[in-house]
């Protein structure tokens, strides 16, 4: 097989008239020296991965944990403008003199502390609003 003669760049040639001379310098230099590869001692051996040691001592398998679903109990209550949102239904009951019942910020820190979290509040309709809470059961 014969060995190609390397081709002239001839766009750099015209734009850097100068540097091309050294380029072509360095393009011989390159051309004259064989490519060298390392010898056979100083290349990187690779091993495939050896297993563990065989130990005497045998590991349980772990044991599967059963998760129980969370069960919530769930509370509607329905609160109505008047003087401040004031709690009217609890679960479709009306409440007995609600109108000097607590406020909604009352209500919510009574029912908090028995462990009632919020959930949802509904848009106003009629004068009221819709208000979900949940906790879990006991």
């Amino acid at each position: 097989m014969s060995t190609r003669k390397p081709t002239p760049d001839i766009l750099d040639a015209v734009l850097n008239a100068d540097a091309g001379a050294a380029e072509d310098e360095a393009m011989v230099a390159l051309t004259a020296s064989p490519a060298v590869s390392p010898p056979r001692a100083a290349r990187r051996v690779r091993t495939k991965a050896q297993p563990p040691a065989a130990q005497d001592q045998t590991v349980a398998p772990p044991v599967p944990t059963v998760v129980k679903p969370l069960e919530w109990e769930y509370c509607e209550v329905i609160v109505r403008d008047y003087r401040g949102w004031r709690v009217r239904f609890i679960d479709g009951r009306e409440q007995p003199h609600w109108k000097n019942g607590p406020t909604l910020r009352e209500y919510l820190e009574q029912v908090g502390k028995e462990g009632w979290e919020l959930v949802h509040i509904g848009e106003r309709h009629h004068n009221q609003k819709m208000i979900y809470l949940k906790r879990l059961k006991s």
